[in-house]
């Protein structure tokens, strides 16, 4: 018996974006040669629904493939992959990328769509940007990117500037962090698009503002922060920051040099800092910073993979509070934990301004570090309840292990020649 064929679907009246001034401004610099953007607009500016857009028509202008990066690999499936816009109920992949230009259905798994044409468009997480390796975008949207990794960008940008691809940075600002340092620093600069929009500054076609004053009043009412509606709808960099308490040491990361890694031996140990909801590390070598790794999910195994993908050829010794060796024998060799940690919260907090002030750090590492300083979630005085504040919590923990695990000497030097490449 012959299959019935199944009829192709088809989008209801489907059109592009009508974008707004603010949206139009940058597909213009594109067309003007720029590959480089940076779009600090507030909140409900239409940040990402732009940015499927963007991405969509230059995949029809250049097989390829294009990535949409979320600070962490679970947030996109909640916010873009599974989400639905309010105002009409449709998703948002299915609006940016209808039936009518796919080639098959999405890959559910991999959060991925082709187009007709043999464009790829997909969702990943700047948390595991080194599983990346091997691929070659054209094109690269990071998402909340003041909350992404900073060192995401270093290890991707080589590939756009071989392939001569774009990069666009959309957010609002989480205190003087990577994002913004990043925008003062390109706000200028040749080949770049920075675009700073308050509430004040985006209008729809009629004039009338996208989200207004009363909007704004309405939202404090309800509930809304006030430092945090100056955040997220007034671009303040200094909003958030008022409950951080590590100040004294921020400044001092702020004056520090970034020191480059020259390591003494092979041995890096690696603190880490665990969370009902996230895990960081934080590894080290003497009194060196070398970098800071966040995790949202909470296998510490994958993570541990990531983390020694990420320092190879090294030899890593584990560090934290209730560390079970046992989960690290599936990676390589046995787990080793040279100084196990106690629990004691006032102490470790005192150890954590005690390293902050005067550890030496490299480039990356001290971007994490600045970032951790002005928004350490336990300690502020406003909480934002938010997934990534469990990530904050498990960074913070991992400075403080870090902190710990320096200032505890073993009772005998250790002896790395026991310690051979195949030992984690």
């Amino acid at each position: 018996m012959a299959r019935r064929k199944v009829p192709k679907r088809t989008d209801k009246a489907w059109k592009p974006l009508d974008l707004y001034e603010h949206q139009q401004e940058a597909v213009d610099a594109y067309k003007a040669g720029i590959l480089r953007f940076f779009l600090a607009w507030h909140r409900r500016a239409g940040k990402d629904v732009f940015a499927m857009d963007f991405a969509r028509e230059r995949a029809l202008e250049r097989v390829g493939s294009y990535w949409h990066l979320f600070p962490f690999h679970v947030q996109a499936k909640r916010a873009i992959w599974k989400g639905i816009d309010n105002r009409d109920g449709t998703r948002f992949i299915d609006r940016a990328f209808p039936h009518s230009m796919r080639n098959g259905e999405p890959n559910e798994t991999e959060m991925s769509i082709t187009l007709e044409n043999g464009s790829t468009w997909q969702m990943l997480g700047s948390d595991n940007y080194d599983r990346m390796v091997g691929s070659n975008p054209c094109g690269i949207v990071f998402s909340e990117w003041a909350l992404c990794d900073p060192a995401a960008w270093e290890y991707i940008r080589p590939i756009l500037m071989e392939n001569k691809g774009w990069a666009a940075f959309i957010t609002t600002f989480r205190g003087r962090n990577h994002a913004y340092r990043m925008f003062k620093t390109i706000e200028e600069a040749e080949g770049w698009f920075a675009s700073l929009r308050t509430i004040a500054d985006t209008h729809r076609h009629d004039g009338s503002p996208i989200v207004s004053a009363e909007d704004v009043r309405k939202e404090i009412a309800e509930g809304m922060d006030p430092a945090l509606v100056q955040q997220e709808f007034y671009c303040n960099p200094d909003a958030a920051t008022s409950g951080a308490i590590y100040g004294r040491q921020h400044s001092y990361l702020s004056s520090l040099t970034p020191v480059p890694y020259s390591r003494s031996n092979r041995v890096i140990r690696v603190a880490w800092g665990m969370h009902a909801e996230g895990l960081a590390a934080t590894a080290f070598q003497d009194g060196h910073i070398i970098a800071c790794h966040t995790f949202l999910e909470s296998n510490i195994v994958d993570a541990a993979k990531c983390v020694v993908q990420r320092h190879a050829n090294e030899i890593l010794i584990h560090h934290g509070v209730n560390l079970d060796p046992t989960l690290f024998e599936t990676i390589d060799g046995s787990g080793v934990v040279a100084a196990p940690l106690s629990g004691n919260e006032h102490m470790l907090a005192g150890h954590t301004a005690s390293v902050l002030s005067r550890c030496s750090a490299t480039a990356v590492a001290r971007e994490k570090l600045l970032d951790f300083t002005m928004s350490y979630a336990p300690y502020r005085q406003l909480l934002d309840d938010t997934d990534l504040t469990h990530a904050a919590v498990a960074q913070s923990l991992a400075v403080m292990h870090t902190a710990q695990a320096l200032s505890r000497r073993p009772a005998r030097k250790l002896d790395y020649s026991a310690y051979d490449r195949g030992v984690i």
